[in-house]
């Protein structure tokens, strides 16, 4: 006889699971329209292109300016790529271990009816890859750009990691709990590095005026 926790842990997640699919069919099919079968899967494909011209301009913005300690900020905005991208690493490992841990199977194989664009991939669903990749990256570029760079402009990575991971959803190839868990993920790793990046910096700075 299954105990009253089991039969609730099971009730809770059939209906996890219906509200996943439910909202996935709803933005798989009720958002199809030609210009995003075009779109979205060059977005999946190419999407992180997208982040270069804000890396330059990033770098253009720094070039000339110093911090209060009159420091160059283009060394601050070097470091920051270089963050992002150890972030980025961090993420495909972290992604790796969650997938083979959890091994959930995508909706594009499990649900019948979806609408498949591109092709469905072998891997595991949960987390999505490119949610939690493009987050990684976007966060220290939105948090350690802001001595020298706009709101809006810090926001364009965020808000291009964001349209990745919705092109992943419109492509069938992975429920919203997969991008919400990527995005989660992503954001974590993204802000971890880059507290502990500013963490060094300071006790650097400190160092050296003891010296």
């Amino acid at each position: 006889m299954l105990r009253r926790e089991n039969v609730s842990t099971m009730f809770l997640d059939l209906t996890v699971q219906s509200l996943d699919t439910q909202l996935l069919l709803l933005i798989n099919h009720g958002t199809a329209n030609t210009l995003f079968d075009v779109l979205m899967p060059a977005l999946t494909s190419h999407g992180y292109l997208l982040v270069l011209p804000f890396l330059l301009y990033m770098i253009v913005s720094s070039a000339d300016r110093m911090d209060a300690q009159g420091k160059r900020l283009l060394s601050t905005a070097l470091w920051t790529i270089v963050i992002s991208c150890c972030a980025f690493f961090l993420a495909e490992w972290v992604e790796a271990v969650v997938k083979n841990a959890v091994a959930r199977e995508r909706p594009c194989t499990a649900i019948e009816g979806i609408r498949l664009i591109a092709g469905c991939p072998k891997s595991y669903s949960l987390p999505s890859g490119h949610a939690i990749s493009s987050f990684a990256c976007a966060v220290p570029l939105y948090i350690l750009s802001r001595e020298y760079m706009m709101m809006q402009w810090r926001l364009y990575p965020l808000a291009l990691a964001s349209i990745i991971a919705f092109s992943r959803l419109y492509l069938g190839v992975h429920y919203p709990t997969d991008i919400l868990t990527g995005a989660l993920l992503g954001s974590m790793i993204g802000l971890a590095l880059s507290v502990l990046y500013r963490q060094v910096m300071r006790t650097n700075e400190i160092m050296k005026w003891k010296k």
